[in-house]
C-alpha cells in the first residue's frame, strides 16, 4: 500500500532542514484543508496521512475518515521530501519505513537554486540558435547584493530553497537598508542568495517530467498564473491547446526542442538521483518589444500543482471543455462556504466535467484554504 502526504509546507522545510522543525502556521492551515485533494490525482492504491489531524490520521482514496492504517505500507510518496516528512513518516511506522535516508541528502543538492545556472549552461549549448537570458548569479554577501543592483538596476533576490513566489525580493536602483537586511539573513541562514535581472513577464508556464529508475519523461504542461504572495492557478486544458497558446509568443519546434534538451539534462544530471515528478518553470517576456523565453526560472524536485491540473485534465475534464484549478483563501470564517454556494453546480456529460462548479476539498465554517475548479464549454 502506498501512504501519501500533502506537504505543501515542504519549501520552508526543505530551507530549514531540521527534522523537528515547526512550518508556519499558514502553511500547517493549507495542509490541514486541502490534503483531501489527493484523492483527485494519485493512483487508486493507497491511503493519505493526514499529520496535523489527531483524532482521525488517515483518510481512504473515497474519502472515508480512518483511525488506523487499513494494510502494511510498501511505498511512500509525500507531495516533496524533506527531513520533516520523514520524520512524520517514521514516527508513525517506526522500524518498517521504507525510507531512504541517502536519497533524502540527494534532493536538498539537487534542489538548490544554484542547479538551474548549470542546468541553464547546459540549454544554451544543447540550443545554441536560441538567446537565452542572463543566467541566474549566486551571491555570498550584501556587497555582492550592491553591486549587483549597481550594474542591472532592476533585480530579483530568490532564496536557495523556496518555491511558488516565496522567498523572493526586489531591487530597482538601490538597496534599501530593510532590503539588505532581509538578503544578509538568506545569506546567514542558507549560505547564499541568488540574483538575476527582473523581466517583464508575459505568461508563465512550466514543463512537467517524471523520473523513475534512472529514466526521465515529458509529462505534459502546466499553464499557471500568480500573485504577488505566490500561486494563484492553473488552466485545465489539453498539452495540444497550451502549445498553441505559447505559440503566440514561441514557435512550437522550439517548445519541443527544449522538451528533449531538457529531458535530457534531467535523466543525466537529476534522475540517477531522484525518483518522482519535477516540474521546471518557465516564462516568455517582453524585451525591447521582442518575446523572448526564460526556459530554466526554477525547478522543483516535487509534485507540483501544474502537474496535478495536467493529471485533473486527463481524468475528469470532457475534451469539449476547458477550465481553471484555483487556489482559494480567505480568513473570514464562513467566507469560502458562502462563496462555494453560489457557484454553478457541476455537470457532467459522458462522465466528464463539462461546466460548472467544484470544491475539490472540504469547503467547512473554518475552511480558509480550498483548491476548485471552473469548468467551461469550448
Amino acid at each position: 500500500m502506498t501512504l501519501y502526504i500533502f506537504n505543501p509546507e515542504h519549501d520552508y522545510a526543505l530551507a530549514n532542514n531540521e527534522p523537528h522543525f515547526v512550518p508556519p502556521a499558514s502553511a500547517v492551515k493549507f495542509a490541514h484543508d486541502c490534503a483531501p485533494f489527493l484523492r483527485h490525482i494519485v493512483p487508486d492504491d493507497g491511503v493519505i496521512y493526514l499529520p496535523y489531524s489527531d483524532a482521525e490520521p488517515f483518510l481512504s482514496l473515497r474519502g472515508n475518515k480512518l483511525t488506523t492504517l487499513p494494510g502494511s505500507v510498501t511505498r511512500l510518496r509525500p507531495w516533496g521530501w524533506d527531513p520533516l516528512v520523514l520524520r512524520q513518516y517514521k514516527e508513525l511506522l517506526g522500524d518498517n519505513c521504507p525510507a531512504d535516508n541517502d536519497k533524502l541528502s540527494n534532493i536538498r543538492k539537487l534542489a538548490h537554486r544554484r542547479k538551474t545556472i548549470e542546468a541553464h549552461r547546459f540549454l544554451q549549448q544543447e540550443m545554441p540558435d536560441l538567446t537565452l537570458p542572463e543566467p541566474a548569479q549566486e551571491l555570498f554577501s550584501v556587497e555582492e547584493m550592491r553591486q549587483y543592483v549597481e550594474e542591472h538596476h532592476d533585480v530579483i533576490f530568490k532564496s536557495p530553497y523556496s518555491g511558488n513566489g516565496r522567498g523572493h525580493l526586489y531591487a530597482h536602483g538601490e538597496c534599501s537598508p530593510t532590503l539588505l537586511r532581509q538578503g544578509g539573513g538568506v545569506i546567514r541562514r542558507q549560505g547564499s542568495i541568488m540574483a538575476e535581472p527582473l523581466h517583464e513577464v508575459v505568461q508563465d508556464f512550466a514543463m512537467e517530467f517524471k523520473c523513475d529508475n534512472g529514466q526521465a519523461a515529458f509529462s505534459g504542461y502546466s499553464l499557471f498564473s500568480t500573485r504577488h504572495y505566490g500561486y494563484a492557478g492553473n488552466r485545465l486544458m489539453s498539452d495540444e491547446a497550451i502549445e498553441r497558446t505559447l505559440s503566440r509568443w514561441i514557435q512550437q519546434p522550439v517548445l519541443h526542442r527544449l522538451q528533449n534538451a531538457l529531458t535530457k539534462y534531467i535523466e543525466q544530471h537529476i534522475a540517477p538521483q531522484y525518483d518522482g515528478y519535477l516540474g521546471v518553470d518557465m516564462f516568455i517576456y517582453l524585451q525591447q518589444q521582442k518575446y523572448m523565453l526564460n526556459p530554466m526560472v526554477e525547478m522543483n524536485l516535487r509534485m507540483t500543482m501544474g502537474m496535478a491540473a495536467h493529471i485533473l485534465y486527463e481524468r475528469f475534464v470532457h475534451p469539449d471543455s476547458q477550465g481553471t484549478m484555483q487556489l482559494d483563501y480567505s480568513p473570514k470564517a464562513g467566507s469560502l462556504q458562502e462563496y462555494a454556494t453560489h457557484q454553478p453546480p457541476l455537470t457532467c456529460q459522458d462522465g466528464r466535467w463539462h461546466s460548472g462548479f467544484l470544491s475539490l476539498t472540504p469547503v467547512e465554517t473554518d475552511t480558509q484554504y480550498a483548491i476548485t475548479v471552473h469548468i467551461n464549454p469550448l
